[in-house]
């Protein structure tokens, strides 16, 4: 089964995770997403998330702070890439993560039934109380309290932990 935003909230409805639904206009940049954080009073961590591949045809998902400058050369060095890393396409976007380009998050994971998508996470996001992912559309935003989040995506992946500082990577 295919999960879409509606699917997506109920599921989270199901398994009793609080959040807070935001609707707005489709944001597709982060420079456009900013709008949120003062038209909204959206409070929390703001995001912004990578849908890569190497040479090799593996795939990664990095979500990091919305601040977060991301040097593809040198992080591909720190996640195990073979060799240099680029966008994926709107096609593998599809096919891996169920979502269309501007609507990725940690719970497009939902649908990686192949578990073939890595997933890495900004350190820097456990350091607030909440956090805000789209719910696999980029009309809507929802915030959750970050440990209920991240408890979350552990049952939806392996969920490696970035340090963009230290360039280390751990696993929780």
């Amino acid at each position: 089964m295919k999960f879409e935003a509606e699917s997506f909230l109920s599921h989270l409805g199901s398994k009793n995770l609080e959040y807070k639904l935001f609707e707005h206009e489709a944001f597709f940049t982060v420079q456009e997403s900013s709008k949120l954080k003062t038209d909204l009073d959206m409070h929390g961590a703001h995001t912004k998330n990578l849908f890569l591949r190497d040479k090799k045809r593996n795939f990664f998902l990095i979500s990091c702070l919305d601040t977060q400058e991301v040097d593809l050369k040198e992080i591909k060095n720190y996640i195990s890439a073979q060799g240099n890393l680029s966008f994926g396409s709107p096609e593998y976007l599809d096919q891996k993560l169920g979502v269309r380009p501007g609507s990725v998050s940690p719970y497009s994971l939902i649908n990686n039934n192949d578990k073939d998508v890595n997933f890495y996470l900004d350190k820097d996001i456990l350091d607030f109380d909440l956090c805000n992912f789209h719910p696999l559309i980029n009309t809507k935003t929802i915030q959750m309290k970050t440990d209920d989040c991240i408890n979350f995506l552990k049952s939806l992946a392996k969920v490696n932990i970035i340090n963009f500082k230290t360039k280390e990577v751990t696993s929780l």
